[in-house]
């Protein structure tokens, strides 16, 4: 069996949209498959392997309880440990047979830039497990699970949870200034699950930031003006500095003539650059000694 998920940016609604608020993702052309082999045994031996298609994880699991028995990372261990315990508890018969099962993921971006690396890997196990990804995302994550939807999508979204009820909607973004953002890796991968846990003791924000911040993800899925595009995510910018009590980037790119934003958790993971001229974006960018950058449109499924 093989299976194949999307990695995901996040382009509105960081931190908010754990609270209610509409937020507008993107499925990436990059993502991860999951290849499964069976054999006599009891075990199931996992291989995760880079974009370089160097191995960068492995662990080996004891098929009557799930015990690691081997790992070169424990932590990664203990996180496929959880989902494969989920999987099993959520679907009796998923991995009922006792098998050798060779699992081998390979991922076609760098596991540090942040884009997927774990909802890939949990789509892609509710597919082998045949559960729902949203069903074993919300038994392992404390997350809002765009990306998860990111994974399954095949166009941007836009999408919202809140207590009662998750929604996500595609659009058509081919309006013209979406060529000419640009999206850039800053250097450090954030723990989506210690900034979540983070967020939770944060108190600056209320309804009405939920209101707009759903706002701006909806007028930028419509939008067709560069100009208002530029203001809106200056206001969705604005906004996250208040909330955050920090200044985006640390304020190291305010003299850009445009608008540069974190995407996701802010603090290293990827950054959003967008002006009137993509030629002075790219340059600007590339002077700030940033090396990965990329047209959005050419990385969107």
């Amino acid at each position: 069996m093989k299976t194949y998920s999307h990695g995901k940016l996040l382009i509105t609604g960081e931190y908010l949209i754990l609270e209610g608020a509409v937020g507008l993702a993107v499925p990436l052309k990059w993502g991860q498959s999951l290849r499964i082999t069976e054999n006599q045994g009891a075990e199931v031996h996992w291989v995760s392997k880079d974009d370089k298609g160097k191995k960068w994880f492995e662990c080996k699991l004891n098929l009557i309880d799930f015990s690691i028995e081997k790992a070169t990372d424990p932590e990664k261990a203990r996180f496929i440990q959880s989902l494969i315990k989920s999987a099993a508890q959520l679907n009796s018969d998923f991995l009922s047979k006792w098998k050798k099962y060779k699992v081998t993921c390979e991922l076609e971006f760098d596991p540090e830039w942040g884009l997927g690396s774990s909802s890939t890997l949990i789509a892609n196990m509710a597919e082998w497990a045949e559960l729902s990804p949203f069903e074993l995302y919300f038994d392992t994550q404390q997350g809002s699970g765009y990306d998860v939807a990111a994974a399954i999508a095949d166009a941007p979204f836009l999408y919202q949870k809140n207590e009662s009820e998750l929604s996500f909607e595609t659009f058509d973004w081919d309006a013209k200034w979406v060529e000419g953002i640009f999206v850039f890796y800053q250097g450090q991968k954030q723990s989506s699950a210690e900034e979540v846990s983070s967020w939770k003791n944060n108190k600056n924000w209320g309804k009405a930031d939920i209101s707009l911040a759903s706002t701006i993800s909806e007028s930028l899925a419509d939008c067709t003006d560069l100009e208002q595009a530029i203001q809106l995510f200056r206001e969705h910018q604005k906004m996250m500095e208040k909330i955050l009590d920090r200044k985006a980037s640390e304020g190291r790119y305010a003299d850009f003539e445009g608008v540069i934003k974190p995407l996701g958790a802010w603090g290293g993971d990827f950054g959003l650059a967008l002006s009137e001229d993509p030629e002075y974006t790219i340059k600007y960018l590339h002077d700030q000694g940033l090396e990965h950058v990329f047209r959005l449109t050419d990385i969107l499924l």
